[in-house]
């Protein structure tokens, strides 16, 4: 898969509309290990903390983030994130946003089958108290 335009662009939006919550830490297209497989969500949500440089790097984080923010490019299918947001919830991850670019949307689920769709509207997860600007993301 590679990621479009779109892809990047509001990855780069919703990253830094995040960066301004003080409780969380966005991180892009670090590499989650569940289980023997790796996940490499478009962004990942931790409490916000300190970054120590001097520290040995983390290549693949076993400490699941609270949230992931998965970004529908034009090769993905719904279905192949869906099946993610499956494995991220039973890790333990408390919501899962699905950002539509071309439909304009960020689907907010806290389990399967339970979502909530923004258009037009603030960005609403009540699991993690985020409220954003839908304008932030797509202005």
């Amino acid at each position: 898969m590679s990621p479009s335009y779109h892809h990047g662009y509001l990855c780069s939006k919703l990253n830094a509309a995040l960066s301004k919550i003080p409780d969380v830490m966005p991180i892009t297209e670090l590499t989650l290990r569940i289980g023997n497989d790796d996940y490499i969500p478009d962004i990942s949500l931790y409490p916000r903390r300190t970054v120590n440089f001097t520290e040995k790097d983390i290549v693949r984080m076993t400490e699941m983030p609270e949230t992931v923010i998965e970004i529908l490019s034009p090769t993905q299918m719904v279905q192949d994130i869906l099946e993610k947001f499956e494995i991220y919830f039973q890790a333990g991850i408390k919501s899962c946003w699905l950002v539509t670019p071309f439909a304009q949307t960020v689907s907010v689920y806290h389990a399967m089958g339970d979502a909530k769709v923004f258009h037009n509207e603030e960005i609403v997860d009540a699991a993690m108290n985020i409220r954003i600007a839908f304008d932030e993301v797509f202005g």
